[in-house]
């Protein structure tokens, strides 16, 4: 089990030219896909279970439902050390809540089984609303919490269990959403293979970050102006699944290890160096991909993004590896010291499952959209308040898409979609960041090809989260496969609150 060490780290410090390099290092995932890790609790990896025994048709049962329960709670718990001030977060805590732990508690992992439907109640016992998503997704979820539950409600959310991965469980709009994330709401959620990888240790990393005062305290503007028409929230502590980092965990000399990383930043793109570790990506964005070594062992991931890795540690005792977020300071986010016999070697990495999507897309007849993102404060100027308040008298509308065409806002019926059309229509859409600050899409119920720039092709995986820089332009293709209304909104917390959020309607 993970654990923290007895010195705490030092403060994240990227300097400005080194944040924005770290940025664009998002814009494209896979062997192009450059950066990305980060840390977690260590379970055991379950058992590889027998394969099932055919039976008749009309024998088989239906699969019973799969129940977990949660509670979204308000806590009090001292970030970085005894002796700081005590801070206010917001936790999913399973039912029945687990033992009294460290402070702060940790983000929980939810687990299903391959088979039937799953159910995740929630009861909001918070004093706001609370809307969910389950990011990677790619099957109808049903349920009263994807459009909010209200402060005392109880809600749920259903989803079959056909498609396996790792998901993020996380608080999105209509509701308020920014001050949840930034006091982290979160939760990893994993469908099991029917044969999961052989590894030693399976590992959720759900990494963030937390914006502390000069006191050591979790600073309470989550609404500000200068957040939302800029950047967004950048904190100044890293966080590795809501504790703070590193975590430290002790494996046997090569152990292998399968980590599912998560960056639940509200607003920042983490560039992290895998050392003294062999590394393999075998899935991005909650769907596998051709196993292959990441660039320089880094991976960047951008609010939102997901990734997969397998990692074998060295195979001498009394080693150090680490994971590290490369910023202007490096900041270690995942200790891994090896102690004890050494592990048979494995062979090599092998994929998971193919998650049965088409190899090809045919572009020449797909339905295309422009969806062009304008507004926010310009970069040369001063970000004085009392400016800001008489740029944006709206604080929802910082931002516009299509020149205000178009756009879902929080707590309002959603608008126009960006584009509406018949199940099994190939899609393309072009984003368009024509603002001075990053942004990151990420599009609900599917995954898609990035296209090369002239439409000639695309990267070799899938995503469903995509950064662009400023003034930059991505073209995505998809099969529009899922019946309903799909959000395409902005995962930075702030963007998604202030205009940057629209979705698409397939009809059957």
């Amino acid at each position: 089990m993970p654990k923290r060490p007895s010195t705490p780290p030092s403060p994240l410090k990227p300097d400005r030219r080194q944040l924005l390099a770290g940025l664009a290092l998002g814009a494209s995932l896979g062997p192009s896909l450059g950066q990305s890790l980060g840390p977690a609790l260590a379970q055991p990896a379950p058992a590889p279970r027998p394969a099932a025994q055919p039976r008749a048709a009309a024998a088989t049962p239906p699969s019973p439902i799969q129940n977990e329960q949660l509670s979204a709670v308000s806590l009090t718990a001292r970030l970085t050390g005894d002796q700081s001030p005590e801070s206010t977060l917001f936790r999913f805590r399973p039912d029945p809540a687990p033992a009294p732990q460290a402070s702060p508690p940790d983000n929980p992992t939810l687990r299903f089984q391959p088979s039937g439907d799953a159910r995740i109640g929630l009861r909001n016992d918070l004093a706001q609303p609370v809307a969910l998503a389950l990011r990677g997704l790619r099957r109808t979820v049903t349920g009263d919490a994807t459009n909010g539950i209200g402060a005392g409600q109880a809600g749920s959310l259903a989803f079959p269990t056909s498609q396996p991965g790792s998901f993020l469980l996380k608080a999105v709009p209509p509701a308020p959403s920014r001050e949840a994330r930034a006091r982290g709401l979160h939760a990893a959620v994993i469908v099991e293979e029917p044969r999961p990888p052989d590894v030693d240790h399976d590992i959720p990393l759900l990494v963030g970050d937390w914006r502390l005062n000069e006191k050591g305290e979790l600073a309470g503007d989550f609404t500000d102006l200068r957040d939302a028409a800029r950047l967004g929230r950048l904190g100044n502590r890293l966080s590795v699944n809501g504790r703070e980092a590193p975590l430290e965990l002790t494996v046997r000399p090569g152990a292998r290890l399968r980590l599912r990383l998560a960056n639940v930043a509200p607003a920042r793109t983490i560039p992290l160096h895998a050392q003294r570790l062999g590394a393999r990506v075998i899935a991005i964005d909650s769907t596998p991909c051709a196993p292959f070594d990441p660039l320089q062992r880094m991976v960047t991931l951008a609010p939102g993004n997901r990734c997969e890795m397998i990692v074998d540690v060295p195979r001498e005792a009394g080693i150090d590896a680490r994971l590290e977020a490369r910023f202007a300071t490096p900041a270690p986010l995942f200790i891994i010291r090896t102690e004890g016999e050494t592990v048979a070697a494995r062979g090599p990495v092998t994929a998971l499952p193919d998650p049965g999507l088409p190899a090809a897309i045919r572009l020449q007849n797909a339905a295309r959209a422009d969806l062009a993102i304008t507004g926010g404060w310009p970069r040369e100027a001063s970000p004085d308040p009392e400016a800001m308040r008489k740029a944006f008298p709206d604080p929802l509308r910082i931002f516009q898409l299509n020149g205000g065409a178009i756009g879902d806002v929080p707590g309002a019926p959603p608008g126009k979609p960006l584009l509406r059309v018949k199940r099994g229509r190939e899609v393309v859409l072009a984003l368009k960041n024509q603002t001075a600050w990053p942004q990151v899409l990420g599009l609900d119920g599917h995954c898609f090809r990035l296209l090369h720039p002239f439409d000639d092709g695309w990267e070799p995986y899938f995503l469903d989260t995509v950064y662009l820089g400023p003034g930059q332009v991505h073209r995505i293709a998809f099969i529009a496969d899922l019946v309903g209304r799909h959000a395409l909104r902005s995962t930075i917390a702030d963007h998604a609150e202030t205009g940057v959020a629209t979705h698409l309607e397939i009809t059957s």
